[in-house]
C-alpha cells in the first residue's frame, strides 16, 4: 500500500481526524435545520427513561424516525423539520442509546414498546395511524412494530436494513442471541479532550464521508460530559451503552413482506453493500406489485449523510403519494 492509498484509508475509517476537533463550514440549509425549535421530551417506559424530539403542531398525521445502531434521535435533526410543516414529526433515542437510560437487559420487544410509546406520547396518533421510517438497525425495530401491531400504522418505511433471504419456515433471523458471559462489564472509555473522540469516530460500516458538517454534528451529539476515573476532571464519554446485546435477537416468524400488517416501503443506497446480494434481490421480488422500493444514486449505507438533499426530496415524494390503499 503506498502512503497516499494508507491516508486515504485513514480519512475513510475516521473522517474527521485531520480537522482537528474544528467543525467544518456548513451550508444555510443544514444550519436552519439544526437550530429549528423542537419540543424536548421525556418519558418512561418499562423503567426506562426515553428521550425523545418533537416538531410541528399536534393534530397532524404523525411521523416518526427511528435511528440506527448506537445512534441518536440527532441524526435525524438535519432532516426532521423538512417534515414539520403539515405533519407532527418526533425521533427518540432507545433505550441504551443517545439519552435515554441503559437497561440491563435489551430486548426488541422492548424497544417496540418505546416506538408505541413515544407515537402516543407525541400525539403522533392523534390524525389517524402514523408513518415510521427507521434506518438499519432502526429499520429493525420498525418491522418488528409492523409484524407486532401493524395495524397501528398507516405504512413503515425501511431505510437500507441488512436483510437475507428468509427460510421458508422459519422466517428471518437476523441476529441470533449470543450468552451472557460472565466476564462481561461495561467499561466505557473516558476522553480528556473532545477533540479526541472526535478525531477517533467513524461510520459503521466504514464508508466515503464527503459531507463532513452531518459528520462532525452527529460525532459532537455522541458525546457527553462524564467524570475521569482517578480524577476530579470531567471528560468526554460515548452515549451508547457499551456492552453487548447478550441475548439480545432479531427474528421475524415470517416473510412478513408477504403478508405485512401495513403498507411497507424501502429506500437504499445504490453503493450500499446491503443493496448487494440475494437479500436485495428477494426484496426487490417480493416489494414489486406491492411496496415501493426506492435506489439513492451514489449513496452508501448511510445514504442520508451522502446524499442529504436527494433523501429529503425522495422521503418528501413518496410520503406525498403512498400509501395509496392497505393492501397494494
Amino acid at each position: 500500500m503506498t502512503k497516499q492509498s494508507a491516508e486515504n484509508q485513514k480519512d475513510l475509517i475516521r473522517p474527521l481526524a485531520h480537522l482537528g476537533g474544528e467543525a467544518p463550514p456548513a451550508p444555510e440549509w443544514f444550519k436552519t435545520a439544526v437550530a429549528a425549535p423542537s419540543e424536548e421530551r421525556e418519558i418512561l417506559v418499562k423503567g426506562a427513561r426515553i428521550q425523545y424530539s418533537a416538531w410541528g403542531e399536534e393534530g397532524r398525521r404523525g411521523l416518526l424516525f427511528v435511528h440506527g445502531g448506537r445512534a441518536h434521535r440527532n441524526w435525524w435533526r438535519p432532516f426532521a423539520p423538512f417534515f414539520s410543516e403539515n405533519r407532527r414529526v418526533a425521533a427518540l433515542d432507545l433505550s441504551g442509546m443517545g439519552d435515554s437510560d441503559w437497561r440491563d437487559q435489551y430486548s426488541l420487544d422492548l424497544l417496540v414498546d418505546e416506538v408505541f410509546a413515544v407515537i402516543e406520547d407525541a400525539g403522533l396518533a392523534s390524525r389517524g395511524r402514523p408513518i415510521v421510517v427507521g434506518h438499519s438497525f432502526g429499520g429493525w425495530v420498525t418491522l418488528a412494530a409492523v409484524e407486532r401491531e401493524g395495524e397501528r400504522l398507516g405504512g413503515a418505511v425501511v431505510v437500507d436494513s441488512p436483510l437475507g433471504v428468509p427460510d421458508p419456515h422459519e422466517g428471518y433471523t437476523v441476529v441470533k442471541a449470543e450468552p451472557a458471559k460472565p466476564e462481561n462489564k461495561r467499561g466505557a472509555r473516558v476522553y480528556s479532550t473532545k477533540e479526541e473522540p472526535l478525531s477517533r469516530f467513524r461510520l459503521l460500516p466504514n464508508q466515503p464521508a464527503e459531507h463532513l458538517y452531518l459528520i462532525d454534528y452527529i460525532a459532537r451529539e455522541s458525546l457527553r460530559r462524564a467524570q475521569i476515573p482517578g480524577s476530579e476532571e470531567e471528560g468526554w464519554i460515548w452515549k451508547f451503552d457499551p456492552s453487548p446485546l447478550t441475548g439480545f435477537e432479531i427474528h421475524f416468524e415470517r416473510d412478513i413482506l408477504r403478508a405485512a400488517r401495513c403498507p411497507l416501503a424501502f429506500v437504499y443506497g445504490e453503493k450500499s453493500m446491503f443493496a448487494q446480494g440475494d437479500g436485495i434481490s428477494h426484496l426487490e421480488e417480493q416489494a414489486r406489485g406491492r411496496s415501493p422500493f426506492v435506489m439513492i444514486p451514489d449513496a452508501h449505507h448511510h445514504l442520508m449523510m451522502d446524499q442529504p438533499i436527494a433523501f429529503i426530496s425522495t422521503l418528501k415524494t413518496l410520503l406525498s403519494a403512498w400509501p395509496v390503499r392497505f393492501g397494494v
